[in-house]
């Protein structure tokens, strides 16, 4: 049986996955938040044949007071280096708890529209205390439900102006077809939202929506899948696989799961262990979720290679603990080795982050019904 392509993703926040990574790579706050380095960093992921490129998201600081822990807006980001690329897709992370749907919408809709149909949208849940007080809400309660509102009202949103949408008729003086857009109206328990968005239809038709096992999780026998791409982890390699096989089965199934890897890899005349023995020394890296590899580059060939062959695993993500450290070493020994074996396949120009990953371009809900006047 021909195995298909394994996508692979990279995050690109920050230093690096490792909490002591901004610290130990000598990069000041400014350098860390810096245009030129992010550019640098995912045309470099894009060159080496990577499929997608995250970009992780916080309000407060993951270190409170400590100034190499800030980061600029993941959208913003994203959208930044969707000029300076032209094949990876471009991956942020968006929290689903606190900002304002619409505007969530609008904005990943607008970066689809300036990447050529390469976005994709992390959807994450925001705990604590400390996030509703910076966005000046009260507490969510049902973070779970919030998600699940949230995500389905993007999606609708979305789908509000059909594909031909907007004629641009200059004889008539019509931009739209008014009846090819439509109103969402929704009330829930902590937003509400009226009419349509106000951003054509992404090229994707709907972005490529990944999240965390936990996060946006359905709800009802009868659920609709509101996820792409579940992220999944594990202790092991035959933990994440089973991890990978739960959900894509039952209500709800994400049509694709993908394992998360943290990775520390021997480089730079040092081993992968003494290399974390010195980052957990300035703050330690507490496992979590994800797989995490310590070792040599033959060694993550071989977990990737674990992984690629089970037909419920579609992709990875890639954590790197040092960005400017892993990355060079992932796109000179592992990613040709992937490549060598035909176990991946690097992104092409002129193809959406759908077409990457196998996924169709989704009809229009609202295609063909009515329009709800105001």
């Amino acid at each position: 049986m021909t195995v298909p392509p394994l996508f692979l993703g990279l995050d690109v926040d920050g230093a690096g996955h490792h909490p002591a990574a901004a610290a130990l790579s000598g990069l000041s706050a400014a350098g860390l938040v810096s245009g030129t380095r992010l550019a640098r960093t995912v045309r470099h992921a894009e060159h080496a044949g990577l499929t997608f490129a995250s970009f992780a998201d916080a309000l407060l600081p993951t270190i409170p007071g400590d100034t190499t822990s800030a980061r600029l807006e993941a959208v913003t980001r994203a959208a930044f280096v969707s000029r300076t690329t032209t094949a990876i897709g471009l991956v942020p992370q968006v929290p689903t708890t606190y900002p304002e749907p619409f505007h969530v919408a609008a904005q990943l809709a607008a970066l689809d529209l300036a990447a050529s149909g390469r976005g994709g949208w992390l959807a994450a849940v925001t705990p604590g205390d400390a996030a509703p007080a910076a966005y000046g809400r009260a507490a969510v309660a049902d973070l779970d439900r919030e998600a699940r509102d949230v995500v389905q009202v993007v999606r609708d949103l979305w789908d509000s102006w059909e594909d031909d949408a907007v004629i641009r008729d200059v004889a008539t003086g019509r931009y739209v077809d008014r009846d090819r857009i439509h109103r969402v109206d929704f009330t829930g328990a902590t937003f509400s939202v009226v009419g349509p968005l106000i951003t054509p239809r992404p090229p994707q038709g709907q972005l490529v929506v990944l999240a965390r096992a936990g996060d946006v999780d359905p709800a009802g026998r009868d659920a609709e899948a509101l996820v792409d791409v579940r992220l999944v982890g594990g202790a092991d390699v035959a933990g994440a696989r089973a991890a990978a096989a739960d959900a894509r089965t039952g209500p709800g199934a994400a049509p694709l799961a993908a394992v998360e890897v943290e990775v520390v890899l021997d480089a730079d005349g040092r081993t992968a262990r003494d290399r974390l023995a010195e980052l957990d020394g300035g703050s330690p890296w507490v496992a979590g979720a994800p797989l995490r590899h310590v070792g040599d580059t033959a060694g993550l060939v071989a977990l990737l290679t674990g992984l690629a062959a089970d037909p419920a695993v579609a992709g990875v993500r890639l954590l790197p603990a040092v960005l400017d450290v892993d990355l060079p070493v992932l796109a000179h020994e592992v990613l040709p080795a992937l490549r060598a074996a035909r176990l991946t396949a690097a992104p092409r120009s002129g193809a959406t982050l759908r077409d990457h990953l196998g996924l169709r371009r989704p009809a229009n809900r609202f295609a063909g019904t009515a329009r709800r006047t105001a």
